[in-house]
This record gives C-alpha cells, sequence and structure tokens, in this order.
C-alpha cells in the first residue's frame, strides 16, 4: 500500500523554523546591540581617561612655563628697558599659554601653522603620538576684585576695603548706573535688597562675628550693627550664615541679592569664558594694574576717590575703559613696572615714555578720547598704592583635553607665592610649580 505524506508534519516544521529563526534573530540582534552599547561605554571611558590626561598634561606644562617666567624676563629686560627706560615687571606668560603650548597640546595644527610662528615643528619628534589636544585658559586671579575676606587685612580695614570695592562695582558712585535695576526689583524669594543689602550679606558671609555689617557710602566708613540678617533661615531650605571665607566661586550663589541677573551681570557675564568674571575669591585684595579688565580698575580707583570727574561722571569713566582696552588689545605687552606707574597714568604724569603722556600726545589733546586725570589727596596715595600691583601669584589654570567625542576639563586655582609656608605643624616652602588652592574635574 502506497505510503501518504502528512502535510500537516511539514506545515509545524515549517512554524517552527520560522519560530527558531525569529528567536535566533532576536537573539542576535540583542547581542549585537549589548556588544556595540559596551563597546561604545568603552571607548568611551577609554577615550576620557586619556582626555582627562591631556588636561593634566596641559596643566602641569602651563605650571611649568610660569616657573620659568624669571628667566625669560631676564632674556627680554635689555629690549623693553630701551624701550620703556625702566625693567619689566613680572610678564604674563600664562595668558599666551594655549599659544606656547600649542606643540605640544595639538602638534598637528601647529605644525601647519609653524610658519606663521616663525618655528618649524614638523621635523620634531615625538609630539604626534599625543591621542587627542587640550586648551588651556589661563589668568590671574587678582585681575579680579576681590569679595572675600583679604588675606593681607582684618577687621574694620577688611570689611571696608571689600565694601568700597563692591559698591563702586556694582554702579554705586555714579548717579545713574546700568546696574541700578538688580537692586529696585524682587528677586526669586520675594525680597527686595538694596546695594547696601547685598554688600552686607557678602561681609557677613564671611566676616567671623554675629553683627550686621552697615555700610555708609557718603562717609566711607563701615560699622557693626545688631544681628546679622536672618533672611536665609525663612527661605523653603533654610541655611546658616558661613562666617568663614568663601571656599570657591559657586559659594556666591548662597548670598542674598545675588539672582541669576546679578550673576550674569557681574560675576560671570559669558558663561563658559572664565576670563570675563569681574570677582574673585582668591588673593589679598590688591588689584593687578597689568591684567586686571578697565572696568575693574575704575572701580577699584572710585572706591577710593570720590567727587571727581573719573568716577562721577559716566563719560569720562567710558573714556577710561574705553582708552586702555583699545591700548591692550594693540600692544599686549604689561604697561606699568611698578605701581608708582599706574598711579602717574591716572594723575597724567610721567615722561615721554609714560603712557599717559604718550596717548595724550599721540591722540591730541583736544581731541576728547582722553580720560581727565585724577588728584590724589596726600593722605589717601599710600593705601591707593598699596591697592594695587604689577605681577600675580595666584592663577586660575583651565585646562581642557579632547580625545575623541569625550571632553574632560580641570579647572584649577594655583598659588605660586615665594612667601607662601605650609600652616603649622607642617614644614617646607613653595615649590617651584606652585600649589593647589582649588582643583575640579568635569
Amino acid at each position: 500500500m502506497e505510503h501518504r505524506k502528512d502535510g500537516r508534519r511539514d506545515g509545524v516544521a515549517l512554524v517552527m523554523a520560522i519560530s527558531a529563526v525569529a528567536i535566533l534573530t532576536v537573539v542576535l540582534a540583542d547581542m549585537h546591540e549589548s556588544t556595540s552599547t559596551a563597546h561604545a561605554i568603552a571607548t568611551n571611558e577609554r577615550d576620557s581617561l586619556r582626555a582627562e590626561y591631556m588636561a593634566k598634561s596641559g596643566l602641569n606644562l602651563t605650571r611649568l612655563l610660569v616657573a620659568q617666567e624669571p628667566q625669560i624676563r631676564r632674556i627680554v629686560t635689555p629690549m623693553f628697558q630701551l624701550l620703556v627706560g625702566r625693567p619689566p615687571p613680572m610678564l604674563p606668560v600664562w595668558s599666551f599659554a594655549n599659544e606656547l603650548l600649542a606643540p605640544f597640546c595639538d602638534y598637528k595644527n601647529a605644525k601647519e601653522n609653524s610658519a606663521a610662528g616663525g618655528i618649524d615643528w614638523r621635523n620634531a619628534e615625538g609630539l604626534d603620538h599625543a591621542p587627542g589636544t587640550c586648551e588651556v585658559v589661563s589668568f590671574a586671579e587678582n585681575s579680579k576684585i576681590n569679595v572675600n575676606q583679604p588675606l593681607t587685612l582684618g577687621g574694620d580695614v577688611a570689611r571696608r576695603s571689600v565694601a568700597m570695592q563692591l559698591f563702586a562695582l556694582t554702579g554705586g558712585y555714579q548717579a545713574q548706573s546700568a546696574y541700578d535695576p538688580l537692586f529696585s526689583k524682587r528677586d526669586a524669594d520675594g525680597q527686595f535688597t538694596s546695594r547696601q543689602d547685598v554688600i552686607s550679606a557678602f561681609i557677613d558671609w564671611w566676616d567671623q562675628d554675629t553683627q550686621r555689617s552697615v555700610f555708609d557710602p557718603g562717609a566711607g566708613s563701615i560699622t557693626q550693627s545688631g544681628g546679622e540678617d536672618n533672611i536665609y533661615q525663612r527661605l523653603d531650605s533654610p541655611y546658616e550664615i558661613k562666617n568663614a571665607p568663601f571656599d570657591s566661586l559657586e559659594e556666591i550663589r548662597l548670598i542674598r541679592g545675588v539672582s541669576d541677573d546679578f550673576w550674569a551681570s557681574l560675576v560671570e557675564p559669558e558663561p563658559g569664558n572664565p576670563t570675563s568674571r569681574a570677582v574673585t575669591v582668591y588673593g589679598s585684595g590688591a588689584v593687578n594694574a597689568n591684567e586686571a579688565p578697565a572696568s575693574v580698575l575704575l572701580a577699584r580707583i572710585c572706591s577710593f576717590l570720590d567727587g571727581q570727574p573719573l568716577c562721577d561722571d559716566p563719560t569720562e569713566g567710558a573714556k577710561f575703559v574705553q582708552l586702555v582696552s583699545t591700548v591692550r588689545g594693540i600692544i599686549p605687552v604689561p604697561f606699568f613696572s611698578r605701581r608708582a606707574d599706574f598711579l602717574n597714568f591716572i594723575e597724567g604724569k610721567g615722561g615721554p615714555r609714560d603712557l599717559y603722556p604718550m596717548l595724550k600726545g599721540f591722540l591730541g589733546e583736544d581731541s576728547g578720547l582722553v580720560f581727565r586725570p585724577v588728584n590724589i589727596p596726600d593722605d589717601q596715595r599710600r593705601d591707593i598704592e598699596r591697592s594695587f600691583v604689577t605681577g600675580a601669584r595666584i592663577l586660575s589654570i583651565h585646562s581642557t583635553g579632547l580625545v575623541g567625542r569625550a571632553e574632560v576639563r580641570i579647572q584649577s586655582v594655583m598659588n605660586f607665592h615665594e612667601r607662601w609656608t605650609p600652616p603649622p605643624p607642617n614644614a617646607g616652602r613653595m615649590t617651584g610649580l606652585g600649589i593647589f588652592h582649588h582643583y575640579r574635574v568635569d
């Protein structure tokens, strides 16, 4: 009898085969996705680690560059003295770190631009094996207004110094200031905070007593009266006044009256550009006359002097800012070897090779482009002179490593002051590469 094939079995087998293929396809796709994800994560972790070490390389190379500044200064001294008639101040080599370190941080770009730089890097060996690139932004912290407790001042002298600088920085000495709207509306917590309230809040945050600081801009004095502001206790998430110095710039956000508008106007005008900020929490409180933005210099000058056109007349202040900014853009070298040189500049004094007479002769006495000099009273001259410096000892170094799609930034604040000593009971002295005040990896 002829055997007949069962079609139902063939259909079941076909279904089982299709199901098996579908299951295997899903398993294979899942394995592929898992493997691809694991590979991407491993690659990103590898590149992130490489990027961090590229950032560390940029940081350490900048520290080495700053340590070599005295030797670099000795080389340029004869030329500087021939042009200006006096030895140069501390050279801001840190400001040019990204350009000077380009062969080590971005060899490909440095090799392509070697002709413009005057040095041929095409035959250099050992520089083309880096896994990525690094970028460095470095600047002097004393080019900003210090809102923290000054290192060299104490008591009411320290409070008065910070109060006058903050008052000047926020436009308090001007009849109409662009910053007035910051103090005429409610903040995010529904509070009105005047200019004096903000100044008191800054000082009360770091001074160690529990009395409220009251600044009188008319008398230029600061007194202690009553208990410190307890507004922080009425917030949804209450906290205590610190009564100790600021540890980081971000801590300023805790201060009464520091709204987003205040932060964007005075603390960090350009997000991602640390050189744009006007304040610092690091340093002695003296301002670097060679490095500080013109607006910061003007605020520091006017924290001492009032009743003079440079501080009271917005037009004269604008002339000062424009003049200093323009000259620095044309000639990026430090102008002031000594603090007295800066005082001569704002007083309109000096010889033909000093800055103010030179600009006046170049632009013309009646051009209207040069600001009217100030008159420094004899009893204030010493205090004003001590409030400025021409070198830098505390530097911010922001180094960014780039490898593939990974980007790692190291933000550090370095102390290079030769008179630094570790706190007791430790012993030692400042190293050539400086010590860390602040270190953060993003």
